[in-house]
């Protein structure tokens, strides 16, 4: 058995140098390019996590414009709901418009007293007490008229007594509760959460 390298055979020399070789190779290896390869698949677990999210982000954009179209009809509707509801109580108003309704059907306004506002979640209700003079068609267009008016407003309590006047023409005394609906601004965001639609 031989007991140095020069010893050996050529062939086991030749053997022996290719297994140092390798050895050396596999510990350059790990020493220099280990790191770079760990380096390397944390990069691309990098590059798959924001393709990932690239995606998502894309998707995300193209509901845009679907996004920007429903809140363009949101805000329609908001303005619409505003003309229906506004955001605040004005009697003058309120009053003007129900003295032109009458005075177009025909028909005479005989009281008029607001009564205590009733809170609700989004919005307060307006009753107001109102007494009528007139014929039922006078009160009839009175009522078609309020039924269309760009504010929204309810009608109930409605009573109706004849009545004759000293001329002899036959009318009617009405007295019903008109209520109207004021949006109330010190509702805070939360209070409104899914609360929806007319009242």
């Amino acid at each position: 058995m031989a007991r140095s390298f020069h010893q050996l055979s050529p062939k086991a020399q030749l053997v022996v140098f290719a297994l140092l070789c390798v050895l050396t190779v596999v510990g350059a290896w790990q020493v220099l390019l280990g790191p770079a390869g760990v380096e390397l698949e944390t990069r691309r677990a990098r590059l798959q996590t924001l393709e990932t999210e690239l995606t998502r982000v894309q998707a995300i954009a193209g509901k845009l414009p679907v996004v920007e179209r429903e809140v363009r009809a949101l805000e329609i509707a908001l303005r619409e709901t505003t003309a229906v509801i506004p955001d605040e109580k004005d009697p003058q108003d309120v009053l003007r418009n129900l003295h032109e309704m009458a005075s177009e059907s025909a028909l005479d306004i005989a009281s008029f007293a607001p009564k205590p506002i009733v809170t609700k979640t989004q919005y307060s209700e307006w009753p107001i007490q109102l007494g009528f003079e007139g014929t039922y068609h006078d009160l009839a267009r009175f009522f078609e008229r309020l039924a269309t008016m760009s504010r929204l407003m309810s009608v109930s309590e409605l009573t109706i007594k004849t009545r004759q006047r000293a001329n002899g023409r036959g009318t009617i005394s009405a007295t019903c509760v008109a209520t109207t609906f004021v949006f109330r601004k010190d509702v805070p965001v939360e209070a409104t959460t899914g609360v929806g639609g007319r009242p």
